[in-house]
This record gives structure tokens, sequence and C-alpha cells, in this order.
């Protein structure tokens, strides 16, 4: 299948794009400190975990049998 000049064009500018774009991740990669989590944590009311629920919906840690 061959391209028109204008489909080719566009082609070859969005996997420059693309090529930009992993060379600005690879760089924030090396650049990134690792064993820590994102600092997007909630401070519990409670100041105790009882249990830590997933977002597929897995619950870690619950001590208390459900009934």
């Amino acid at each position: 299948m061959q391209l028109s000049p204008q489909n080719q064009k566009n082609t070859n500018t969005s996997i420059n794009n693309l090529q930009l774009q992993l060379g600005q991740l690879a760089k924030k990669m090396t650049n990134h400190k690792g064993g820590s989590f994102p600092t997007n944590t909630h401070v519990n009311p409670k100041e105790q975990c009882k249990a830590i629920v997933t977002r597929s919906g897995k619950e870690v840690g619950l001590n208390e049998k459900k009934n």
C-alpha cells in the first residue's frame, strides 16, 4: 500500500513526535528516584489503618471478620 505525499508527511511527523516523547520519558525515568510512592495519598482521619482497598476492590490487611 502506497501512501500519498501528505499522508507520508503526517506519518513522519507523528513518528518524530513519538520519538521526542519517548526521549522525554527516558530522561524523566533516569532522573527519578525510586523507592517511593507518588504523593497523592490521603490522611486517615481516624489515624489508624484497618484495611487498604485497591482500585480493583481487593482488601488488604483487613483484620475484622465480615458477617
